[in-house]
């Protein structure tokens, strides 16, 4: 629609930059909560261990995006 603004460029990267800021940071609150869950002392067995590995899969999610930032940006 204009000849100096790319709409279309701008909606991506907006896009990118909601999903990677926002969403990672949910996906580590997420990862912190079930981590708690997962270390009270109410919860045995499954539920401990379900908790356990919600919140490694979390952080692992939040780790490997904050690693294909910084390659994005370095290379």
């Amino acid at each position: 629609m204009n000849d100096y603004i790319d709409l279309d460029a701008l909606v991506k990267v907006m896009a990118t930059g909601l999903v990677g800021g926002a969403g990672l940071v949910a996906l580590y609150a997420l990862g912190l909560a079930s981590l708690s869950a997962a270390a009270g002392g109410a919860r045995t067995g499954r539920r401990r261990l379900l908790g356990w590995l919600l919140a490694g899969t979390c952080f692992l999610i939040v780790v490997m995006g904050v690693g294909l930032g910084l390659y994005a940006l370095i290379v």
